[in-house]
This record gives structure tokens, C-alpha cells and sequence, in this order.
């Protein structure tokens, strides 16, 4: 009964992060199927009939393609597995079946890392791996009677100290694996746009709401380092994602003329920044990057005409890219006249009073920078309050938020600063990213997370090009200086306490060198290593056959070890007592041990051999197949030891024939 509970142990870990990640439904469905079996261990029912196992799996197949919308993809295929091996359980009365799906389990450990390849994980698959080995040892140690499993086997501990050495002999493959297996520059099997569920972070539109649902979101975004050691200071801290320049009275879009290449290269400036930027996957096209990017060693980057860069595909693994910005270039001194119309285009009779405001301004202030200042001054001087309480807003959003509501996140301040400059006859596009961030001192290396998700606005000034202006600064300063949480009280989700925050914060150094020497470790970092190794410029080819080389003298003495184990194994106290006995008798009775002889065989001719049957090696050899061959207590096999070595044997002698 053990062994089954072992075997419903190592499936349960293996699928966890998958029942999580699945519709409840199937997640539900697959603990019921789970439970099921292990009640059924537990109190010895019998197997469920064939033809209602086979509704069953059929009903289970139909339920993932609905979940899903059909079979294809990555979660769908994953959970198909998930739904497959729980169906498997309800059959798994065979040695050959709980064989299989503990064995399958290592491949569904496997699959988590399409979708994560997070340091936390490392741990699920250690525990993960450790409980399969251990399912497949305890499997082989069982023998099946009327649809029970009887084990033959060692205790539990014994049988986790023995996994964990099968464990440890394999971790020198599996580094020689790591280390010496010819990468390629990109998967040989590609990555889908939608291989992690959808988990984009910032969005490439921006509507009320959509950056502020991201404040509770800590995951990381991406992290920097910096060639000089330290970041830029906060207020320049502005990590430039997708620009927007369409507005349909709700939701901020791209413009069709963003998505061509930049008019002109960026110079390398007397304060040009270097750094390197980690960014985590995130289904979408932008190389986060601060203003502006002058060049950058990621293969396929475009930057556009908004100077923008993005990536030729979406980002859907760790990426590390090296990027060189010029924050004092100066973008579009003269603008182009279908960018100009972009710029200035509004929907129809939306937010009367705001472009009356903006109107009364206008001839206020004629000066366009002295117009945006003058906004920021009524921002910051009259009340208004950064918030994430917010009321939904209706048709003319901009009205209801500058002259009622008054209350928002960054982008109702963005939007509304936009429309009321636009309104002014101002150029003015609206930019979304990151800003801010954490500086880990110890790893020299700058921490944004998705929390940190902000938006601003450009303006384009006659000779200065297109300048940032950022409302969120005047309502709320502290937010651009301290962080997105000190410009929010309260607490987002449990243990969202600054103690707390700040440990996760210097942890996630860890997760930084995870990053860096497991998943950063790609060709050219292979290529490097080599290198250190004295081996530079060796071809994909020949790096296999060292790869070759390496496994072979370390599979050698594994292979001998084992060997040695496997010999071990098979002789038993029990078996190692009966040969002794063997050879005690054959040599009282002058008797040769024939080949390939049982142990039946062999006391047949002792027998034979004898002037009368002997009762106590007859009784003996019973014992034996019943301690050696069945299953058996400890202590009945400590009684068999005492009986072999209180044999008479020099009775036999006096029963032979010569005796």
C-alpha cells in the first residue's frame, strides 16, 4: 500500500504548479481523481469497471478542450498530461502502470519550466525529482497478489537515503550536461507568443485602471546594471516602453506611422549611460531602455520612430541586452507633419469643458512651455490627490476627472494632460514603462518591479524637440523620488509591510545570480568558459564529442558502482545464509553446485544423495523461498539466519551413503 501512496505523492508535486495555473474546474477533477485513489489504497476497493473508466477519460478530454477552446498550446497540452495521468490512476493496479506514471512524472516536473524558470522552482524540482526516484525505487520492491501491492522492500528512510545517492550519482551528468551540451542561439523548438499564459505586465494601450491594477504586482520586470556602478538618480529614472499616440475618448493606442524605423540615429553623447538590462519574459515587443537609446547588442532590435525600442519577436525568456542612451539627445526638432496630426488629434465631442479650459489657456499663455508649467502649477496647488480609488469614468473622462473626481493614478494624469494640452493646440503624446526602482547595493544592481509601472507625457517644443513632462511629479513628488508604494498608503496584499519589502528586495539578489550563471548561460557564456578551460574556438561539433568524452569517464565508474550496488542487492542475508549453508553441505558430502541450479533443484539432490529424506533442510528450503523470494518481516528473516546456523550438518554426513 505504500507504494501507492508513494507514486500518488510524486504525481501530486509533480503537478501542483500546473493545478494552479489551470482552470478550477480541471484543477478540482484532478484532486478528486487523486483523492479517489488514495482512498482506494487506503481501504483495498476494487478496480473501477473498464467501460466506466473510459467514460470517464473521454468526459475528462472533453473538459480540457472546453477549458481551453481545443488542445493546442502549451497550458492546454500540459493539462491534458495533468488530466491524462490522473485518468491512468484509476487503472493503476499493475506494477507496470504506477511504473509509468512515476516515470512520467519527471517529464511533468520538466514542463513547469516552459512557463517559470524562477529560482523557487529549483526547489520543486529537487523535491519533485527526489520523490519520483523515490516512487520508482519503492516500485521496484513490490509484488502484486488480487490486485494488492505487497512491499518487499526497506523502510522508508533506507529507501529515501537510497534515492537520494541514485540523486547525487546523476548530478555529475547532469552538470557535464549543462555545461558541455552545444547551445544554439535560440530553442530549437521555438517559443509560442502565447507560452506564458498571458502574463504581460504593462500593456502596449493604456486605459483607466490599467497601470494602476498593476501596483499590486511585485514581480519583477527586468533589472540593471550599470558600467559605472550606481543608477542615475530617481528623477531620471524613466525606463521608456510603448508611446501613444491615439486617442478614441478612452483608451490611449500606438500610431500606425510609430511602428516605422527612426529618421535618425542617436548620437553618443559627453553623458551617454551604458548598462546592461535582464528583463523577464513578457509576451510583448519593447526593449525597456532609458532615454536615448543609442545602441544596443540585442539581435533584431528596431528602434522606431518615437524612439522606441522593440525587439523583432516578443520577449518570451530571460533576455540580456546591452544598451548605450543619450539623455541629452534632442528628439524630432522638426516634426514630421503626419506625426504633427497624430499628435494633435482628438475624438469629437468628448470633454467639453476640458478643451474650454484648454481654450481660456491657451490665450492665457501663449508660450506652449509656459502653458504645460502652468498646468503643472494648478496640479500641484489645486487638490488634487494620487490615489488608487477611483470611480469609473464615463464619456467624457477628462471632465469628470479635472473637475469633479480630481482623484487618480498616474494615468488618469497622463491622459487628462494630454487631451488638455492637445486641446491647447500642443503637440503631446503619451508615454508608458517603468519608473523608478530599487538599488540592491550588494549586487550593484537596480530592481524594477511591475509596481513600478508608470506614465508620463512628451510635448514637442519649436527647437527642443520633444520634451517629458510628468504630472504625477506635481501631484505627487514623493512618488518619483521614493517609489510607487511611499506615494500609497496602505497595504496592497498580505505582509506588504516596508520590513518585509525591503528583505524581498535584498533577496532577490539570489534570483539575480540565478539569472546570471544558470539561465544567462547561453553560447557565447559557453564559449567563454571554454576559453577559461584553454579550449577557445572550438565548433558546435567538437564540443559535443568532448561533451562525449567527459560522460564517458564519468559514466565508467558510476556504471561500476552500480554494478557492485546491483550484486549487493541481490544477495540478501537471507540468499548470503543459504549460500554458506550451500557450501558447508557440498563440502560434507563431497556434492559440486551444478550451473544454473535452484535452490529446489539442489536439495532434490541432496536428498538423492542421502540413505532417508532429511525433514530439516526440506523445511529449511521452504523457509528460504518464503523469506528470499516473498514478502517478509524482519523478523522472520532473523529466524531464518538462526535456523541456517543451527543446522545440523554433520547429520547429513552420518545420512550419506560414505557417512
Amino acid at each position: 500500500m505504500r507504494v501507492v501512496f508513494w507514486t500518488i505523492a510524486a504525481l501530486s508535486i509533480a503537478a501542483a504548479p500546473h493545478l494552479l495555473a489551470m482552470p478550477i474546474q480541471l484543477s478540482i477533477t484532478i484532486v478528486a481523481v487523486l483523492a479517489w485513489r488514495t482512498a482506494s489504497a487506503r481501504w483495498s476497493w476494487r478496480p473501477i469497471p473498464a467501460w466506466i473508466r473510459v467514460i470517464i477519460t473521454l468526459a475528462l478530454l472533453f473538459l480540457v478542450a472546453v477549458s481551453f477552446g481545443g488542445l493546442w498550446g502549451r497550458r492546454a497540452a500540459t493539462a491534458l498530461l495533468c488530466v491524462m495521468l490522473a485518468a491512468k490512476m484509476m487503472e493503476m493496479y499493475r506494477v507496470r502502470d504506477m511504473r509509468l506514471v512515476a516515470s512520467v512524472s519527471f517529464f511533468l516536473i520538466a514542463t513547469q519550466f516552459l512557463f517559470d524558470e524562477s529560482l523557487i522552482y529549483l526547489i520543486y524540482l529537487l523535491v519533485g525529482c527526489w520523490t519520483s526516484t523515490m516512487a520508482l525505487t519503492r516500485i521496484q520492491q513490490v509484488r502484486l497478489e488480487d490486485h494488492q501491492f505487497f512491499d518487499t522492500g526497506s523502510e522508508d528512510r533506507n529507501l529515501a537515503k537510497d534515492s537520494t545517492q541514485l540523486l547525487l550519482m546523476g548530478l555529475p551528468l547532469a552538470l557535464t550536461l549543462f555545461f558541455l551540451f552545444p547551445r544554439l542561439a535560440q530553442p530549437l523548438w521555438g517559443l509560442p507568443d502565447d507560452a506564458l499564459d498571458g502574463k504581460t505586465g504593462l500593456s502596449e494601450t493604456m486605459s483607466p485602471g490599467s497601470i494602476a491594477n498593476l501596483y499590486s504586482d511585485d514581480s519583477p520586470a527586468f533589472r540593471g546594471e550599470f558600467a559605472s556602478g550606481r543608477p542615475p538618480p530617481p528623477e531620471d529614472r524613466y525606463w521608456r516602453g510603448p508611446v501613444l499616440w491615439d486617442f478614441n475618448g478612452t483608451t490611449w493606442s500606438p500610431n500606425f506611422f510609430s511602428e516605422s524605423t527612426a529618421p535618425e540615429r542617436v548620437p553618443l553623447g559627453d553623458n551617454a549611460i551604458s548598462y546592461e538590462v535582464q528583463m523577464e519574459p513578457n509576451e510583448r515587443r519593447w526593449l525597456l531602455a532609458l532615454d536615448y537609446p543609442v545602441s544596443t547588442d540585442q539581435s533584431g532590435a528596431l528602434l522606431l520612430v518615437d524612439y522606441q525600442l522593440v525587439n523583432e519577436n516578443p520577449i518570451t525568456t530571460l533576455t540580456a541586452y546591452n544598451v548605450i542612451s543619450n539623455p541629452d539627445f534632442i528628439d524630432s526638432p522638426v516634426l514630421q507633419s503626419p506625426l504633427r496630426l497624430a499628435s494633435m488629434r482628438l475624438p469629437e465631442d468628448r470633454n467639453p469643458r476640458t478643451l474650454e479650459m484648454a481654450s481660456e489657456w491657451r490665450q492665457r499663455y501663449p508660450d506652449d512651455l509656459e502653458l504645460a508649467n502652468a498646468v503643472l502649477r494648478w496640479f500641484n496647488e489645486e487638490p488634487f490627490f494620487y490615489s488608487l480609488e477611483t470611480a469609473p469614468l464615463g464619456r467624457h473622462g477628462a471632465d469628470e476627472f479635472l473637475f469633479d473626481l480630481r482623484t487618480g493614478y498616474c494615468e488618469y494624469y497622463a491622459s487628462a494632460f494630454a487631451i488638455l494640452m492637445r486641446g491647447a493646440g500642443v503637440p503631446t503624446r503619451v508615454v508608458t514603462g517603468y519608473q523608478g526602482g530599487f538599488w540592491n547595493v550588494a549586487g550593484e544592481y537596480l530592481l524594477v518591479r511591475q509596481s513600478d509601472a508608470h506614465a508620463w507625457n512628451e510635448i514637442w517644443i519649436e527647437g527642443q524637440g520633444w520634451i517629458r513632462v510628468d504630472p504625477t511629479a506635481a501631484v505627487s513628488p514623493s512618488r518619483i523620488l521614493e517609489g510607487s508604494t511611499s506615494a500609497i498608503g496602505g497595504s496592497r496584499f498580505f505582509l506588504d509591510w516596508p520590513l518585509v519589502n525591503n528583505l524581498r528586495n535584498r533577496m532577490d539578489r539570489l534570483q539575480h545570480l540565478w539569472n546570471q550563471w544558470v539561465l544567462g548561460f547561453d553560447a557565447e557564456a559557453q564559449v567563454r568558459l571554454l576559453t577559461r578551460l584553454g579550449l577557445p574556438e572550438l565548433r558546435p561539433t567538437q564540443i559535443a564529442l568532448l561533451m562525449l568524452g567527459v560522460l564517458l569517464v564519468i559514466v565508467l565508474p558510476l556504471s561500476l558502482i552500480l554494478l557492485r550496488e546491483l550484486r549487493r542487492g541481490e544477495s540478501s542475508l537471507a540468499r548470503k545464509a543459504w549460500l554458506r549453508l550451500q557450501r558447508k553441505i557440498n563440502r560434507q558430502l563431497k556434492l559440486k553446485q551444478g550451473p544454473a541450479e535452484t535452490p529446489r533443484e539442489w536439495v532434490n539432490r541432496v536428498t538423492g544423495a542421502l540413505q532417508q529424506p532429511s525433514a530439516e533442510l526440506k523445511q529449511l528450503l521452504e523457509d528460504y523461498e518464503r523469506v528470499h523470494y516473498g514478502p517478509y518481516a524482519l523478523e522472520d528473516q532473523q529466524a531464518f539466519l538462526d535456523l541456517t546456523r543451527a543446522f545440523p550438518i554433520s547429520r547429513l554426513r552420518r545420512m550419506s551413503p560414505a557417512g
